[in-house]
């Protein structure tokens, strides 16, 4: 049994007749007509009911047909994987960013790059904070937009956005008539609503020690959590920009709570890392992107 032949048998298939086949295929009639034959010898049975006025599959015939889909299927798989694995470049690149940045702008990006290189698979994550590091570690991205901290000598990096993070309440809450700058002593009679950090390290920033907590995972959840009046805390300025305009968030200033004007986001990626065609491309696109 040969590809040629299953190529035959689909053809003819699909073509509804021999000559329809041999036009697509760019053979004679009696080449495929051999070749079918042929593959009935080979398997012993009837693929094709000859008595009728057409070619028509017998019951045998129709699930061979449908393997035969699959086959060829699989084979233009491997030609096609083959095919990239020659030109270098990879099977697939993982893309991490922390999930308190706009999205649009990013996928905007790898949507580019996936037009230019189709074949290779963009995995996509979204992570709080600096969580997508823990995907470097595992190997599951190379690319990175993470808050930038501070210096990292093993990543090579270049500016993406700042974004500024304001803490907010809801604007009803009685603390707000009370004080301009809320005490810490009562602030910790509100709950706080944090966002959980990666999970190799316990680190949290503008946590208020010794008060009660909400802990959630996504930037949504702590926002839907403040505007119904269960906590306060810091939300990214592009989720809460309509709520705040609408007077149903308001901003909160706490005792000594250092206020930031923005977070500067970085892409990074490691300088030891070796770089394919894709995640190059991927990069660059970045890089214009941010120009």
């Amino acid at each position: 049994m040969t590809l040629d032949q299953l190529k035959s048998l689909q053809a003819i298939v699909e073509g509804g007749s021999l000559r329809v086949a041999a036009q697509n295929l760019h053979r004679t009639q009696p080449t495929i007509s051999v070749a079918i034959k042929n593959l009935e010898g080979e398997l012993g049975l009837k693929i094709f009911d000859r008595d009728q006025y057409r070619n028509k599959l017998t019951p045998q015939g129709k699930a061979l047909y449908e393997k035969a889909k699959l086959v060829l299927g699989q084979a233009e798989s491997f030609k096609s994987l083959a095919k990239q694995l020659a030109t270098g470049e990879e099977l697939e690149v993982g893309i991490a960013f922390t999930s308190a940045i706009p999205v649009s702008p990013i996928i905007r990006t790898i949507r580019q790059c996936k037009e230019q290189f189709p074949r290779t698979r963009l995995e996509i994550y979204s992570k709080n904070g600096t969580g997508p590091l823990d995907l470097l570690e595992s190997g599951q991205a190379s690319i990175l937009i993470i808050p930038w901290l501070k210096n990292i000598d093993e990543f090579e990096s270049m500016h993406f956005m700042n974004l500024r993070f304001i803490t907010v309440i809801a604007a009803d809450a009685p603390v707000l008539n009370n004080y301009e700058v809320v005490p810490k002593a009562v602030i910790k009679t509100y709950p706080q609503v944090i966002i959980s950090g990666r999970k190799s390290s316990n680190t949290s920033y503008g946590v208020i020690e010794g008060g009660d907590q909400w802990r959630v995972n996504d930037f949504q959840t702590k926002k839907e959590i403040i505007m119904q009046g269960m906590g306060w805390g810091s939300l990214p300025e592009h989720l809460i920009k309509d709520e705040l305009s609408q007077g149903l968030l308001a901003p909160l200033r706490v005792e000594g709570e250092i206020e930031i004007p923005s977070v500067e986001f970085r892409i990074a990626r490691l300088h030891s890392e070796p770089v394919g065609p894709v995640a190059q491309r991927l990069w660059q696109l970045f890089r214009e992107g941010s120009n």
